[in-house]
């Protein structure tokens, strides 16, 4: 287990404005009336109840790369023999037992390089992993790379995991296919990869991926037990954005209708309603649906969040009654060696997605994709990239760990307004 600094900064933000507008006519001045209902509601106070101690949040490293001979290629037995791990996402099975999976490149740390999907499952809460289980090797032997892992949990409990599988070191997305596993078990088996490009690729259009981070079934409202997850799609000249969703526990898939395209992640925001952050550029921006994700507002900069140069897909989730997490890197600045990946920030909204109120630095050091879930015993669970100094090392010729897959666990109080960090 390692540490987690205790190099926190706070930062609270509060929602408050008073606003005359006047308007010339005839000489006079006409004052409108006071707006009645705000845009936004009132979020204060927030964390007067009590405070999170840093001694509380626990953390542990469940994916690392092989610190072997990386001229060698060979399957991932043991877990950890890669040249380098990436992408993580993480879900919560119907058992309690937490899954985290990730890409394995097996020889090289570059997109797109001889690629499978890992997964590895903990039944103790985060505290212990299995060894890991390579779940798309068996489909590729060394032609391909299976990425953006995203898995979605039925409400009868059956796992899906969606990848997209490029052909090694070719960046042409018309010659992608998108697949799909499954598990009845919680995790422990998985089906064979299976191919399911006609049923969830819009015609004339082409998978170039999905998420990352993991999909969500909606717990409450018109549309509970739906299964939805965004990918992305190529029409031959730019990449759009669709949810793919279920309503009958996978046997079937439909479509939503298009969204802003980009590296993206749903999340429930309250009853009837979901969020959808996307990564554009070096901002976030924000889109909702109140019909299940069939129909998405056009998306809007969401200027609560932090841009970060170059951008960096982050994780979004819902608790379900309006409370939604962010959790991505914050960094500001890059050097001549590393990058601006770093400071993993925790944001929290009480106002369904629409403000962030308040933030928390969690880990000072690099720090890239990111994903959670909430534990069966309402801990929040944070996957995410890591590295041990301020940012990634730029340089094609990385060291052994250059990047974990860790997690941090944070106190189930994280989800009560009324408590924050100390």
């Amino acid at each position: 287990m390692r540490k987690i600094s205790t190099c926190i900064y706070k930062a609270a933000f509060a929602v408050s404005a008073s606003l005359a507008v006047f308007l010339a006519c005839s000489g006079g001045e006409i004052e409108r009336p006071d707006v009645v209902n705000p845009i936004y509601p009132e979020t204060e106070p927030e964390g007067e109840e009590g405070s999170i101690a840093k001694a509380d949040l626990k953390s542990s490293i469940t994916f690392s790369a092989w610190t072997g001979d990386k001229s060698l290629s060979r399957p991932f037995a043991s877990g950890d023999e890669a040249h380098s791990v990436r992408i993580p996402s993480v879900v919560t099975a119907a058992d309690g037992s937490l899954l985290v999976f990730c890409e394995g490149r097996h020889d090289s740390w570059r997109d797109k390089s001889y690629t499978d999907i890992l997964v590895k499952r903990s039944t103790d809460n985060g505290r212990t992993w299995s060894e890991a289980q390579n779940l798309t090797g068996s489909a590729n032997g060394g032609n391909y790379a299976f990425m953006d892992p995203v898995p979605v949990v039925s409400a009868e409990g059956d796992i899906f995991l969606f990848c997209c599988r490029w052909i090694k070191n070719n960046s042409v997305a018309t010659n992608n296919r998108a697949f799909m596993l499954k598990s009845t078990d919680n995790g422990l088996t998985w089906s064979s990869p299976a191919d399911v490009t006609d049923q969830i690729i819009v015609s004339g259009y082409y998978s170039a991926g999905f998420g990352p981070g993991s999909g969500i079934c909606i717990s409450k409202g018109k549309h509970a037990g739906r299964m939805i997850l965004p990918s992305r799609q190529y029409d031959g000249s730019s990449s759009k954005g669709f949810c793919i969703y279920s309503d009958d526990n996978g046997l079937t898939w439909k479509t939503s209708s298009e969204a802003r395209a980009g590296e993206s992640q749903i999340a429930e925001a309250g009853e009837d309603n979901l969020t959808l952050n996307i990564r554009s550029g070096s901002d976030r921006y924000s889109s909702f649906s109140t019909n299940g994700g069939l129909t998405w507002t056009n998306a809007a900069k969401d200027s609560g969040l932090p841009s970060l140069s170059g951008g960096c897909h982050s994780g979004v989730f819902g608790t379900g009654d309006g409370t939604v997490f962010w959790c991505g890197p914050a960094g500001t600045s890059s050097s001549s060696s590393h990058d601006n990946r770093y400071a993993l920030t925790i944001y929290r909204s009480i106002t369904e997605a629409k403000t962030w109120t308040m933030n928390e630095l969690l880990y000072p050091n690099a720090s890239g994709y990111t994903d959670m879930t909430l534990a069966s015993d309402g801990d929040l669970v944070i996957v995410f990239e890591s590295g041990p100094e301020q940012g990634f090392i730029k340089a094609s010729d990385r060291p052994d760990e250059w990047m974990c897959i860790d997690i941090i666990i944070i106190p189930d109080t994280v989800s009560d307004k009324g408590y924050w960090f100390e």
